[in-house]
């Protein structure tokens, strides 16, 4: 991604892809979910979709205690800013829950189209083999 080539934003939603879906080290898909937030407009729900996706992951992944998870509260808190002029919890938890950031249900499925959007049916990897070989894993 970094070497802004002409396919660094397939490479980028191919990372983003395999960051979530897999458990990688956190840092890593943090760091290609912040990508994915300084490469969106500020206004666009893109942003938020990403910050809470990344404070999601560390709060699995690292727990509430963690630096890490710390860092994404404030990337979120700042995205909620930019995005629309956020600067105190109560506002923080109406916007939220108006753009359904406390439902990882949700924004899960909109930062999936948004890495669609970025890779732009250019997989290099058979997503549909991945998921159905980890559903069998997961009912075992």
């Amino acid at each position: 991604f970094l070497s802004e080539g002409p396919d660094a934003l397939v490479a980028l939603g191919h990372a983003l892809w395999l960051g979530i879906t897999f458990p990688i080290d956190p840092e890593i898909t943090v760091a290609m979910l912040q990508h994915l937030v300084e490469e969106s407009p500020e206004e666009a729900d893109t942003r938020a979709v990403a910050a809470a996706a990344a404070h999601y992951v560390t709060s699995m992944r690292c727990g509430e205690d963690d630096d890490l998870t710390f860092f994404t509260s404030q990337m979120l808190a700042s995205v909620a800013d930019k995005h629309s002029h956020i600067t105190d919890q109560s506002t923080f938890d109406v916007w939220r829950r108006t753009l359904e950031l406390d439902k990882p249900e949700v924004f899960l499925k909109k930062l999936s189209g948004a890495v669609d959007q970025l890779v732009d049916d250019k997989w290099w990897i058979d997503r549909d083999t991945i998921r159905a070989k980890l559903e069998a894993e997961n009912t075992h």
